[in-house]
């Protein structure tokens, strides 16, 4: 409506303002009810990985350099038979008795430490993409400070993530 009681306007018409356009009505979104205590479903623990989930290869007839930069692998030194064990069966989760992977700078230091102790075993040298095994793993300070590098538990059951 316009209003023409206070200033007359000469020589056009009288404009109103423009009407208001309808607000649109907001969804209601459903109320989120806090879960029943009861339904809690703990997590999975996971005992082992599969070889396919996390397929190992082994390291052959590569020289290793001390100015090695880390990659996208995880390295095992293990005795040959527990080696092709592991291989056939997959990687077991088990706190008790972590595997201890490493990253590829540690592999000398690692061979050195080991030279002593297995000279008279065959050993075989395995490796895993480390995003495949990830979420299972725990660092290993022990470990990195012995080798100087970035060392890991496979120890974890339940992932992480």
């Amino acid at each position: 409506m316009a209003r023409t009681d206070r200033f007359p306007l000469t020589g056009g018409t009288v404009h109103s303002r423009p009407e208001r356009a309808s607000r649109v009505p907001r969804q209601e979104t459903p109320s989120q009810t806090q879960p029943d205590l009861f339904d809690y479903e703990p997590p999975i623990l996971k005992t082992h990985l599969l070889p396919e989930e996390a397929p190992l290869l082994v390291v052959t007839t590569r020289v290793f350099a001390e100015a090695e930069r880390p990659d996208g692998w995880l390295y095992i030194l293990l005795p040959a038979e527990q080696g092709w064990r592991l291989i056939d069966n997959g990687l077991k989760l088990d706190a008790r008795e972590p595997l201890v992977f490493c990253e590829r700078p540690a592999l000398l230091p690692l061979f050195a430490a080991q030279a002593d102790e297995y000279d008279k075993r065959d050993m075989l040298l395995l490796r895993v993409r480390k995003a495949h095994v990830a979420p299972w793993l725990d660092s290993d300070p022990d470990s990195s400070a012995q080798l100087g590098t970035s060392c890991y538990l496979l120890s974890r059951q339940t992932p992480i993530g």
